[in-house]
């Protein structure tokens, strides 16, 4: 059997439905390989929810330095681009911090450590911990994509081609699927 890298696969059963979804509604879904990418992460909600906090963040920054500055065609790609990668760093960093502040706390203070390890252990506390960003460059081609056709259109055709994807992955390859959302669920935070 040949082994085939799951994002690979994800990335172009994405280009497949983009293309679908262009031609037959004529809505992008946010770039060309985001689709593959949120398609391997439906099944982390908050990581996708940060990746589009983090393109919307890139959309609004760009939108008011355009507001001063002349920003079109292949200068407002660029900066829309480096915009998504500087926030993605940020919040990585960000996120990094929170890892490493909560395990500072519970080597600094004294008490009980059973008490201090169930307080991490609340479901809220933990998914912040584990979310990250999908991508360094996704947010900024998300954001491309919110100002070229608007951001309800650029969520829906992300939405649906992401669904698309997941389901074509679950029915061509579920055993690759699953062991690639095994290895991401063991995947220890900030490492």
């Amino acid at each position: 059997m040949i082994a085939l890298n799951i994002l690979a696969v994800a990335i172009g059963i994405g280009l497949f439905f983009t293309l679908l979804l262009s031609q037959v509604f004529g809505l992008a879904a946010g770039g060309l390989v985001v689709p593959g990418y949120m398609a391997l992460q439906l099944m982390n909600p908050l990581n996708i929810t940060v990746t589009l906090v983090a393109a919307w963040l890139t959309f609004a920054i760009v939108r008011l330095i355009a507001s001063y500055a002349i920003i079109y065609g292949r200068r407002q790609t660029i900066i829309m681009i480096l915009t998504g990668y500087l926030i993605a760093g940020f919040f990585d960093l960000f996120l990094g911090n929170v890892i490493a502040f909560m395990d500072l706390q519970m080597v600094a203070e004294t008490g009980d450590a059973e008490a201090k390890v169930a307080q991490l252990e609340y479901p809220l506390m933990m998914a912040v911990m584990e979310s990250s960003i999908i991508g360094y460059i996704i947010p900024g081609l998300i954001a491309i994509w919110f100002d070229r056709q608007g951001v309800l259109q650029t969520l829906c055709g992300l939405a649906v081609t992401a669904v698309l994807v997941r389901l074509t992955l679950i029915v061509i390859m579920p055993e690759t699927l699953a062991a690639y959302e095994a290895s991401q669920a063991f995947r220890v935070p900030g490492w």
